[in-house]
């Protein structure tokens, strides 16, 4: 008997060797960011995102040169992965931001709808021990493999013995250095901060558009900014 599994998630993911001659200079920048950054608009439950807080264009901030630098070859090697004529695209960084994350703190299931790739850097994240830092858990919403509507809900205990063929979710515990990437489309969440450290982070938020001179492409990748015209009003 053979289960032959398709259609796989591709979460990309690099342990950047020289990540810690610049974590100090990192932590510093995103620390001085959120004191500075407007009042606190989610709940306390929630880690301080900078997105939410004016703070989301730090790809523009010479202090985080060397992490925009990484992000932008590993989206490289990430699509030539995945098959991609890199020179077809076009590629931006939409719109990049900070996360600080304190004590039981944690970050709601969403997804990055106007984007196409997801990045997060991990500078700093707590100690290994008892307690769980906070993980970045991707969901099966697709559930390609239940095989009635709600069987596999954690509602019923019809489904019985949880495997690779019928999961929920995958769940990545944060390492400090490392570089992750996945679809921007795919939903997602960041588990509570059960410790009593901090874990900072960065996200971005990665668009492909057709280059200049891929005629024929625009039925499939939105055209060059560089054509676009804003209304005269």
């Amino acid at each position: 008997m053979t289960i032959e599994t398709c259609f796989p998630l591709a979460i990309y993911y690099e342990d950047l060797s020289d990540a810690p001659q610049h974590q100090q200079s990192l932590i510093d920048a995103v620390l001085e960011l959120e004191q500075a950054g407007a009042e606190r608009r989610n709940y306390p439950e929630m880690a301080w995102t900078g997105d939410l807080h004016g703070v989301e264009q730090i790809h523009t901030n010479p202090q985080f040169a060397w992490i925009v630098a990484q992000v932008e070859r590993h989206t490289a090697i990430y699509l030539l992965e995945l098959g991609v004529d890199l020179t077809k695209v076009d590629l931006y960084i939409q719109r990049a931001w900070p996360i600080v994350s304190r004590t039981e703190q944690e970050i709601g299931a969403h997804c990055h709808n106007t984007a196409h790739i997801s990045a997060v850097y991990y500078i700093k994240v707590p100690a290994e021990g008892t307690y769980d830092p906070g993980r970045l858990v991707f969901f099966n919403d697709a559930r390609v493999n239940e095989v009635s509507p709600g069987l596999g809900s954690e509602n019923t205990d019809i489904v019985d013995a949880d495997n690779y063929l019928n999961q929920l979710y995958s769940a990545h515990i944060p390492v400090e250095g490392r570089l992750i990437m996945f679809p921007a489309k795919q939903r997602h969440a960041v588990t509570m901060n059960e410790t009593e450290e901090l874990r900072l982070s960065l996200s971005f938020d990665i668009v492909l558009t057709a280059t200049a001179t891929a005629a024929g492409e625009y039925e499939f990748l939105t055209p060059p900014p560089s054509q676009w015209q804003k209304f005269r009003l």
